[in-house]
């Protein structure tokens, strides 16, 4: 479970990185930070990549804290 752990929260760091990523390389963030455009493929784009990076690092938290848990019994 220790490895899964890692693998997720591995994954969930490189996924956070793709989303700054595509943000300041599309020139997001003045759009993002002042509300200019709401509604575009970038904008999607963006939030889908920061949406995955916090399900992968919730589930990697929540996989570790199952672990220490399981030690304590």
């Amino acid at each position: 479970m220790g490895l899964l752990a890692l693998i997720l929260g591995l994954l969930g760091g490189v996924c956070a990185i793709v989303g700054i990523l595509t943000a300041v390389g599309l020139e997001m963030m003045p759009a993002l930070t002042l509300g200019g455009e709401l509604i575009g493929q970038a904008v999607f784009d963006t939030a889908f990549w920061w949406g995955l990076a916090v399900i992968l690092l919730l589930a990697c938290v929540a996989i570790y804290a199952s672990r220490i848990a399981k030690g304590y019994e």
